[in-house]
């Protein structure tokens, strides 16, 4: 077995470890409180064996983000007032979990993939040709020994970018959401856009044109901004392991709002994949971005 690129001691453990994550995708791309969870859990045995990668801390914040927005529409949805019309609200929920869901059926694999030194096993169909290059590029770049902060921030570019990049046809102007785009156009023109709030920082962050794939991905670069630096984004682990997501409240302390109910009883597995069989779909093939 090729030497695993996560750890400068990898153990045995260790690899066994990481192969089983790898073989539990499916299991771990449930719901947006397993993918959150796996993300945070995924980050932590990066921080185990340096360098860690931040892209995966970026991961579970912005799906922790998404999961208070869910059962933000299911307040909504079930408040009755007839303001947004049910179907528009399950629409608009189905939008953000079929990205969810895409990001991590993409992520976890490629993502593991480099953890194990398989880099090289990433097979043209199952991961694009870009984020199968980026891995190479950043591989061969460590060994070379290139800075490591330039390193983690070309790395974060190359994996927002082939995120946003996956979800742009698939997701974020398929024809099966048009009412969802209608709504997000709408909150933002109003100046209603919900921002990603991250713990122990002010930042809070919009993205000003969600349709826009240049400003998802700009947005996506002053997440990992507000957490370059080391202390930041250590008290921003320490705060997500205290805080286990259920999508029950607000994705930072000092947020407020009304209660929320727990995502798993808004938004049940077994109700979702009965508002659309094809939510938890594979892909359909992208010929722009092969």
């Amino acid at each position: 077995m090729a030497e695993t690129v996560c750890s400068e001691a990898p153990g045995r453990a260790d690899v066994a470890r990481l192969t089983a994550l790898l073989a539990e995708l499916d299991e771990r791309n449930l719901d947006n409180v397993t993918r959150t969870e796996s993300y945070l859990e995924l980050y932590a045995l990066t921080r185990a064996h340096p360098p860690d990668l931040p892209w995966l801390l970026m991961a579970h914040l912005v799906s922790r983000n998404a999961g208070s927005l869910m059962t933000d529409i299911a307040l909504l949805r079930d408040r009755g007032d007839g303001a947004i019309a049910p179907p528009a609200l399950r629409e608009l929920f189905l939008f953000l979990e079929r990205a969810n869901h895409l990001i991590f059926f993409d992520a976890w694999y490629h993502v593991l993939h480099h953890l194990l030194g398989r880099s090289a096993d990433l097979a043209p169909g199952r991961c694009s040709r870009f984020v199968r290059e980026a891995w190479a590029r950043h591989e061969g770049a460590r060994r070379a020994g290139q800075p490591h902060r330039a390193l983690e921030r070309a790395l974060v570019r190359d994996l927002v970018t082939n995120e946003q990049n996956f979800i742009e046809r698939r997701v974020v102007h398929h024809p099966r959401f048009p009412i969802a785009r209608a709504l997000v156009a709408l909150a933002e023109a109003l100046g209603q856009e919900a921002p990603v709030v991250l713990p122990c920082t002010q930042a809070s962050i919009q993205v000003g044109g969600f349709a826009i794939l240049e400003r998802r991905i700009r947005a996506g670069m002053r997440i990992f901004e507000a957490m370059a630096d080391r202390a930041t984004r250590d008290a921003m682990y320490e705060w997500a392991r205290r805080h286990p997501h259920d999508g029950s409240r607000p994705p930072c302390d000092g947020a407020r709002g009304p209660a929320r109910p727990r995502l798993r009883d808004a938004w049940p597995a077994h109700a979702v994949r009965a508002l659309w069989d094809g939510i938890h779909a594979p892909p359909e093939p992208d010929p722009g971005w092969p």
